[in-house]
């Protein structure tokens, strides 16, 4: 066995090991389709001239050998576009696949027309052809790199496996001839070098893992139907994700893009989580591509575009809406982008780009609102006891705690019915009835609804005024201060929550809520969801996850300190578990 083809030998195999690696690794099948087409070929080429060199294999015809030189050069060219453009080239650039068609032809006519490998790459049809295939590779990969900030890094990877095929192709073979040496017939040395920079791009910029996958597509009874992508602004993303569990029980293919896990989820709602990694855009581009490609007219929710601005900085950020927006309209999706924690800047070049913006409330202001057309200012006594009893923080009340708020009031008025009677105790009815039905109006409110502007805090109270204040007059402002008392006073008897909330704030100040809200998301549960159950499973985890953190400390003094901080977390949580409610 001689060097070239030891040489080519040795390529097969790394070719066959790269065609395994991306067949195991990768997420999105048709890549891997081509991806694999193009390797086997290469492959199946090298293979067939090591056979014939050491004598294995019977004389080949030369019509097959030219078939596999030009199906390897057609496919090289396919897989480009196919990483570059993604999942979207069989529908948008079908075209693409026009360069198989020569392949058969080429080869037929090869024995009238007198071509041969040895000679593949001279100016003839056959030799442009070839040449062809791989200038489109090289064209594309260059036109990549300068036109997308998103993919320019992994263009740049693509250009040095199609020039290795060239310099290893055409160029290698004229540099024979002019030496007067035989050419490598059929095989090429830098294949695997190309698969391998093909590998790296087609890996890298996989799709993030999608779970539970979606097994169905739009319905009639989804709330949005607009083929397009949607910027709902609004402090944080409470409607965003409301839609999201809207349309995915109406049995539409939902997918909600985000950091870490989501803070409410329904069964249906598929999730992808963005982890701390330089392609995060283009790999949410790409896993977007995947998933509303095989699932047109699904909703695809982008829970925060700033992560993605973080990670992977601004202009990528912004190519990724853009690329959205066609992405939703070419498959008759919708997309929903939050900007919640975007710059004012950032803000500025989203807004430029003319996208449908729709602004919406932030639900604990317009409940705060609404109670104040029917309590006036001590609305805000009342919202803070009902925060209090529940375990929330203002900013994480949404619209489905509208029914938690109604019985928090309801008990209140009936704790103050053995104090208050007559008039008064009518007339507070009469403002919690008031309160309660345009609550629940509120609530059944959809981001379409919302989205027109009728705020609660944006309408006028004239209505309400005078009917409040000749209350007031009449009772002298007694009975609703005992009904912000009988509120205050309320506590849903001992709140899971804040009694562990003590117990971590008390060993380790107000970093202690924090380290139980991050259990909590772990569990995904809310404040209000928390259980015995939970509390224990919470001791144990933050057991581990507090020792890690002692561990790293290198001062004896510390260590101990944090080890009995643990150790009191631990031992009360288990004792509010196993005591009585």
């Amino acid at each position: 066995m001689n060097l070239s083809t030891a040489v080519v030998l040795g390529g097969v195999a790394v070719d066959g090991w790269l065609l395994g690696l991306v067949a195991i690794r990768g997420r999105r099948p048709w890549l891997q389709a081509t991806f694999a087409a193009c390797a086997l070929s290469f492959l199946v080429a090298g293979a067939s001239f090591v056979g014939r060199n050491e004598g294995l294999l019977p004389p080949v015809r030369e019509d097959v050998v030219l078939g596999l030189l030009l199906l390897t050069h057609a496919l090289t060219a396919i897989l480009v576009l196919g990483l570059i453009h993604g999942e979207a080239l069989p529908r948008q650039r079908a075209i693409t696949f026009l360069l198989l068609a020569p392949v058969p032809l080429l080869a037929s006519l090869a024995p009238a027309e007198g071509w041969t490998v040895a000679a593949a790459y001279e100016g003839n049809v056959l030799g442009g052809f070839l040449v062809l295939c791989l200038g489109v590779a090289l064209a594309e990969t260059i036109y990549a790199r300068h036109a997308s900030p998103m993919f320019a890094a992994h263009a740049f990877w693509m250009g040095v496996g199609v020039v290795s095929l060239i310099v290893a192709g055409p160029v290698y073979v004229y540099e024979l001839e002019l030496l007067g040496q035989a050419p490598l017939v059929g095989a090429n040395v830098a294949a695997p070098l190309a698969l391998a920079c093909f590998a790296r791009v087609a890996l890298l910029t996989d799709p993030y893992r999608i779970s539970p996958r979606p097994i169905r597509g739009r319905n009639a009874t989804a709330e949005l139907t607009t083929s397009d992508e949607i910027v709902f602004d609004e402090r944080r993303p409470k409607y965003a994700l409301r839609t999201a569990e809207h349309e995915a029980l109406s049995d539409r293919a939902t997918l909600l893009v985000g950091r870490g896990p989501p803070r409410m989820t329904t069964s249906g709602i598929s999730t992808a989580s963005v982890p701390a990694d330089r392609q995060a855009a283009l790999r949410t581009m790409t896993t977007a591509a995947e998933f509303l490609g095989s699932f047109p007219g699904g909703l695809l929710v982008l829970e925060d575009l700033a992560d993605l601005a973080a990670l992977s900085g601004w202009k990528p950020a912004l190519e990724v809406v853009v690329r959205l927006r066609h992405l939703a309209r070419d498959t008759g999706s919708t997309v929903v982008l939050c900007p919640s924690r975007l710059t004012e800047s950032e803000r500025k070049g989203l807004k430029d780009l003319d996208l449908p913006w729709w602004t919406l409330p932030d639900p604990a202001t317009e409940l705060v609102a609404i109670l104040k057309q029917s309590f006036g200012t001590g609305a805000v006594r009342l919202f803070d006891a009902f925060c209090r009893a529940h375990g929330l923080r203002p900013e994480d009340v949404t619209t489905d705690h509208v029914p938690a708020l109604q019985e928090f009031l309801s008990r209140a008025l009936t704790e103050l019915s053995g104090v208050v009677g007559g008039p008064a105790a009518h007339g507070l009815r009469s403002q919690y009835e008031a309160a309660a039905s345009v609550l629940r109006s509120f609530a059944a409110q959809g981001a379409v609804d919302a989205a027109r502007g009728k705020w609660p805090s944006r309408k006028a109270t004239d209505a309400n005024v005078e009917f409040v204040v000749t209350a007031a007059d009449y009772w002298k402002g007694k009975e609703m201060e005992e009904l912000f008392a009988a509120a205050d006073a309320l506590s849903e008897p001992e709140p899971l929550f804040e009694r562990a909330r003590t117990v971590f704030v008390d060993q380790l100040g107000e970093a202690g809520e924090g380290v139980l809200r991050t259990q909590l998301a772990r569990l995904g549960k809310k404040p209000e969801d928390l259980s015995k159950a939970d509390l224990v499973r919470i001791a144990d985890r933050a057991a581990v996850d507090l020792g890690s953190l002692a561990d790293v400390v290198d001062l004896p003094q510390e260590k101990d300190r944090i080890h009995r901080q643990i150790e009191s977390i631990r031992k009360n949580l288990v004792l509010i578990a196993e005591g009585p409610e």
